[in-house]
């Protein structure tokens, strides 16, 4: 586990740093930024696949995301994010499945194009995340009837990736890779990471 949270930290801290000696340059307006004082609500869909240890014995899986996001006013490209999402992945071959519930809180960073209404940004952030197996059979009880069971496990988590972005109208299109890390996981596991790829819209409010 702890290879996997230091090449994590790594690479998210690399982003930030590759982004910094951007952070004075304002980005042009466009209608794929949001404006300092502005709110948005997110929503998304996609597929997820698990990896590592955790994915051993699980199908790639559905990614459902919600989202409030809020620019302050004076910190340039920076604004941020708080999400609640959920995972499922169903075992190879069936008879279980697995779940991951996540709140998340991730600072953002658009990247400043020119000529161009595309929105370039990263993002990355830590999270409550909540991981649970359950198996369909796991016995039968004195009827004869069979008996699910599982276990779960709730602890922290971080996540880092990026996205492209594209206003349509008054509305913003989306799609976002992140690699998801939780800390926790039932059994044997120290660790759930998989990767969400998410398809989605972002309504600006005001």
């Amino acid at each position: 586990m702890k290879s996997s949270v230091s090449m994590a930290l790594v690479l998210a801290a690399g982003a930030l740093a590759l982004a910094r000696p951007a952070v004075a340059q304002q980005p042009a307006a466009s209608s794929a930024h949001l404006a300092p004082g502005q709110w948005a609500v997110d929503g998304s869909v996609g597929f997820a696949v698990p990896v590592g240890n955790f994915g051993n014995g699980l199908n790639t899986g559905i990614d459902l995301m919600g989202a409030v996001e809020y620019h302050p006013v004076g910190t340039g490209p920076f604004y941020f994010r708080g999400e609640v999402g959920w995972t499922h992945f169903g075992a190879s071959g069936g008879g279980g499945h697995a779940t991951i519930l996540r709140f998340d809180a991730d600072g953002l960073y658009d990247f400043p194009l020119s000529g161009t209404p595309l929105n370039v940004y990263a993002l990355a952030g830590l999270g409550l995340y909540h991981v649970s197996v359950t198996a369909d059979i796991c016995g039968f009880d004195a009827f004869g009837n069979p008996v699910t069971c599982g276990s779960g496990s709730t602890g922290l988590g971080i996540n880092f990736g990026g996205g492209v972005r594209y206003p349509i109208s008054t509305l913003q299109v989306f799609f976002e890779l992140r690699y998801q890390l939780p800390l926790t996981a039932p059994g044997s596991l120290s660790n759930a990471p998989f990767f969400p790829f998410q398809f989605g819209v972002r309504y600006p409010l005001g």
